[in-house]
């Protein structure tokens, strides 16, 4: 099957809203990627959000920026934990086929900020 365009902005307020998260979304026009598998990029998502939903109990903070030659996605929870607790090992090999990489940006006692950025 070819891959078909899949739209990041539609795709995170169709999760917010199913989700019925308590976050802020700042999401630029035109950030879509090349995929044929919509569904375990969706699951990818939702463990990131479910990862930063137990660590605070305030907003959250989830931005799509278009970019020169990438799509940067941002998820931030604001969080007085010091300690946080490991991602799954799997979640790189996983964004590989979406030609995303994620980094994590812990300020131990107030955010924690997870990056993905999808490579045009």
């Amino acid at each position: 099957m070819a891959d078909q365009p899949l739209d990041l902005k539609r795709l995170l307020q169709l999760i917010n809203d199913q989700k019925n998260l308590n976050a802020n979304l700042v999401l630029d026009e035109g950030c879509q990627i090349e995929t044929n598998d919509q569904a375990t990029l969706v699951k990818i998502i939702n463990y990131f959000l479910n990862y930063l939903h137990q660590l605070s109990s305030r907003p959250m903070e989830i931005g799509l920026d278009l970019m020169g030659n990438s799509i940067l996605m941002t998820m931030m929870a604001f969080t007085e934990i010091r300690e946080i607790p490991d991602l799954s090992p799997n979640l790189v090999d996983a964004l590989k086929s979406y030609n995303a990489t994620y980094e994590t940006v812990h300020n131990a006692g107030n955010y924690i900020q997870i990056k993905i950025t999808f490579s045009k």
